[in-house]
């Protein structure tokens, strides 16, 4: 069964654009494990998300909702998992051309089944990211969040999405 099979990718205002890339982010990581979708064009998708869909979480979604975290919780976990993975995936992604640590780049390319291994940590990464997106951090957002910052987060997001976009193309 498809992941996005077993999500509604339903949410409040302030989540429901960040939802829409997620049915996107699934169905390319899916298409890609199971070889449906090529790898440039996974990877370009991949790129897409480091440049336009992260961002708008780390530095619109989740500025906005950590004082209301602290207010409900006594912790921080769910937005330290979030940001850590988006820091993994950007990291893993960086590093996909790169040889081993034991290896200088002049002993080993990297090889076709190295870099289809790597895409595929990269793929499972984000299915369990949404999956946790869609799971914990929206839920929490989605319920403690006030209307008012819900309406702002959405505003933000919706504002910048086309920026984002036009300097990922360039």
């Amino acid at each position: 069964m498809s992941l996005r099979d077993s999500l509604s990718f339903k949410g409040s205002v302030a989540t429901q654009a960040l939802r829409s890339q997620h049915i996107l982010t699934v169905e390319f990581a899916e298409g890609y494990l199971d070889n449906s979708i090529d790898i440039k064009k996974f990877l370009e998708h991949v790129d897409y998300s480091i440049a336009v869909h992260f961002p708008l979480e780390d530095n619109f979604l989740i500025p906005i909702f950590r004082p209301f975290l602290k207010k409900y919780l006594d912790f921080e976990e769910p937005i330290r998992v979030i940001s850590g993975e988006h820091q993994t995936i950007r990291r893993e992604r960086q590093m996909l051309y790169r040889p081993n640590i034991s290896e200088s780049d002049d002993e080993v390319e990297t090889t076709p089944d190295e870099l289809f291994g790597k895409c595929g940590v990269i793929a499972r990464t984000l299915l369990q990211h949404v999956y946790k997106e869609e799971n914990g951090l929206f839920g929490l957002i989605d319920t403690y969040l006030p209307e008012p910052e819900k309406k702002e987060v959405s505003v933000k997001i919706e504002e910048n999405i086309p920026l984002l976009e036009k300097n990922f193309r360039k």
